[in-house]
Parts: C-alpha cells; sequence; structure tokens
C-alpha cells in the first residue's frame, strides 16, 4: 500500500540528506609560512603509497593564483609568499606531506606527515622541511600519541619489502588496543591504510574497522577504504581467481588453470625497475619449473603503444617464452585490487589462489615448492 508523504516529512528528508552530504566533508584552513622557500614552489602530497590506495585522497581546494590542485585533487602546488592561507574540503581528516626542492636543486625533500584538519598552522623551518605546528591541533596530536605508542613495533617493520609475519601481527595487537581506548582516532584509522600499503593484506585489518566509532564509520575514507579492504580479502590466499578479460589479447579463465599443478602469474611494469632487474631469474625459476608441472603467465600494467613495445622488447631481451597479457582494460586492477609491483599470484588447478604476495622474490622458488607438494 502506497502511503502519502507530507511536505514536511520531505522538507525532514531532504534536510537530513544535505546535512549528511556536509557531514561527510571536512572544511579547512592551511596557514602555511615557509620563508626559505619564499617565491618558490612547493608541493602539498600524499604519502608515498601503492596505487589502489591513492584514490582514498581527494584534496579539494579553493584554488588562486599560488594555490593549484595536482594529480586529480590528490596534492597542490603552492608558490610561496610571506603568507600562504590554503582552503578547501577533504573526505576526512588526510595525512599529508610537504615536499620542496633541494638546496642543489637535483631532487627533493619531504617532511614528516601530519594531517590536514579543521585550522591548522604551520612553519617550515629549513631546506630539509622540518616545521613546527599548532600545539592545539588535536587529529595531530592523536597522531603524535599515536606513533610515540607504536614505535618499537614500526621499527621492526620495513616498508614494501617482506617482513615477519609475527612483526606485522604485533602491530596489529597493539593497534587494536589503541582504537578500543580511541575509536573516534582518525590516525589509528589512517595507521591501518599505511599498513596495508606498505606490508601487504592481513585478515586482522577486518577486524580492526568495527572497533572505530560511528563518525569515522560515517566518512567515506571508511567505506571506500572498507570496500577495498573487502575486495583484497576476497582475492586473496584462499579465494577464488576472477575471469580476466583482456581484450584482442585473450581472457584468463578458470578452465586455463585446469592443466597445470600449480600457475605463477607475474604482475609487472617496464616503470618498475626492480620487475626487469629480476627477470632473469624469474626464467631461470621457469626453465627449472616449466616440467613440474607449473604454468607462468604474466601481466604487464602497460597501455601506451610505446610501454607495450618496450615490453615486448624486455620480454624478447630475456627470452621469456610463457603467455604474457597486457591489462588495457584495467580488469586486473580491479578484480584483483592490484596496487604495486611485482605481484606474484600461485593459483591451483581449481584456480584457487594459494598465495599472493607484493614482491618476495626472494622466497619464489621455496613458494613453488611448498605448494608442488
Amino acid at each position: 500500500m502506497i502511503q502519502s508523504i507530507d511536505m514536511k516529512s520531505i522538507s525532514l528528508i531532504v534536510l537530513f540528506l544535505v546535512s549528511n552530504s556536509v557531514f561527510s566533508q571536512v572544511q579547512f584552513k592551511l596557514e602555511l609560512t615557509a620563508p626559505v622557500f619564499e617565491n618558490d614552489s612547493i608541493l602539498l602530497a600524499p604519502p608515498p603509497t601503492t596505487k589502489n590506495i591513492i584514490s582514498l585522497y581527494d584534496l579539494q581546494l579553493n584554488s588562486g593564483k599560488n594555490v593549484k590542485s595536482i594529480g586529480n585533487s590528490k596534492g597542490a602546488l603552492l608558490k610561496i609568499q610571506s603568507q600562504n592561507t590554503i582552503n578547501g574540503t577533504v573526505p576526512c581528516p588526510l595525512p599529508v606531506m610537504i615536499m620542496g626542492p633541494k638546496e642543489d636543486r637535483k631532487g627533493f625533500n619531504q617532511s614528516k606527515l601530519f594531517f590536514i584538519e579543521n585550522d591548522l598552522k604551520i612553519h617550515v623551518i629549513d631546506k630539509e622541511l622540518n616545521f613546527t605546528r599548532s600545539p592545539d591541533s588535536r587529529v595531530n596530536n592523536d597522531y603524535k600519541k599515536l606513533k610515540e605508542y607504536l614505535q618499537k613495533a614500526d621499527e621492526k617493520l620495513k616498508p614494501f619489502e617482506k617482513n615477519n609475519p609475527a612483526d606485522i601481527e604485533n602491530k596489529d595487537k597493539l593497534l587494536k588496543a589503541y582504537i578500543r581506548k580511541n575509536p573516534g582516532s582518525f590516525p589509528a584509522f589512517w595507521e591501518i591504510i599505511d599498513n596495508f600499503s606498505k606490508y601487504g593484506f592481513h585478515k586482522g585489518y577486518l577486524g580492526d574497522l568495527p572497533l572505530f566509532s560511528k563518525k569515522v564509520k560515517a566518512s567515506s575514507c571508511f567505506k571506500d577504504f572498507e570496500r577495498i579492504l573487502s575486495l583484497e580479502n576476497s582475492t586473496n590466499a584462499g579465494g577464488n581467481f576472477p575471469e580476466i578479460d583482456f581484450g584482442t589479447d585473450g581472457k584468463i579463465t578458470r578452465s586455463g588453470f585446469e592443466g597445470y599443478k600449480i600457475t605463477l602469474i607475474d604482475y609487472w611494469s617496464t616503470s618498475c625497475k626492480p620487475c626487469i632487474q629480476e627477470l632473469p631469474e624469474l626464467v631461470k625459476l621457469y626453465e627449472k619449473y616449466k616440467d613440474r608441472g607449473v604454468n607462468f603467465i604474466s601481466v604487464a600494467d602497460d597501455r601506451t603503444q610505446q610501454r607495450i613495445d618496450l615490453a615486448n622488447k624486455i620480454f624478447k631481451g630475456n627470452n621469456v617464452s610463457w603467455k604474457s597479457y597486457f591489462d588495457l582494460n584495467k580488469e586486473f586492477t580491479k578484480k584483483l585490487n592490484a596496487g604495486g609491483y611485482p605481484l606474484f599470484i600461485i593459483v591451483d588447478r581449481d584456480g584457487k589462489i594459494l598465495s599472493k604476495e607484493l614482491g618476495g622474490q626472494e622466497t619464489l622458488e621455496s613458494t613453488l615448492e611448498q605448494y608442488l607438494k
């Protein structure tokens, strides 16, 4: 039965939707002084991260003569004056850093992280980008407290390298304890994102998210990361490898795994130096295992003709004879949440994912041996 809705109810619904939309954005004003860079340009940028995480950064600026948005609203180019005010919105308090040219103009220095929030004052002290900030900055004070609490755990971990699982587990336990005491902590939320980006997926992260407050959960940052984590979980060890359509290149289907004991899928790019440097060792591995029921497949994250030609040249120069594809439609990236390379995925004959590792070629042979047994 259809019930009538009066104008008062409609007004309340509209008010709720508008309020919810406004609530999901954080207005900020950043007052920046950097006399050592006056009349020079510096960058306000997200920290180094994998490409599937960069989508969470959304810095909507009120652009002006000296403030320009860059990287599809992922950062800002600032031409420094004696006083600099940057206004805009973010979906939640965002971690950023400052990047400025070195004294010799060869490369950039980068600052430590700080969070964009409401009213914030930053004073850059020197060319190395040491800075002071507002002492009453609530989110940044929370971040300082969190990093001091996690310092010993952080010291045992190396970003974008293979780490001891026990060290990752230990940090996650500490983080859980912090979130339980501080459920409204956006720095703790971003710490999970940073861990996921630097050290890879850990099932413990799935148990961290429910511990946060309603305010954190209401942000689009939280909802978007929750989707990324859910996809990663479904396509990690124990999940099923999805069908990937590469257009004219062909497809990877479940039936394609049936003729082999295991299949090793190598996701790489011509922009990835380690991928190219380690390719000769991958070829040796293929020669050793191809007669033992191991299939190799490469998927390149290259789409321009120039890059495709370069990839083919690299493969030809290294005598690569296994099947290779180009992810022209970004299907591999989307369906497998592939955020970096080299990414190695091992799949059994039924299409079940046995292992998914970012980097870690040094342990690839022992992993293959483990699953061949």
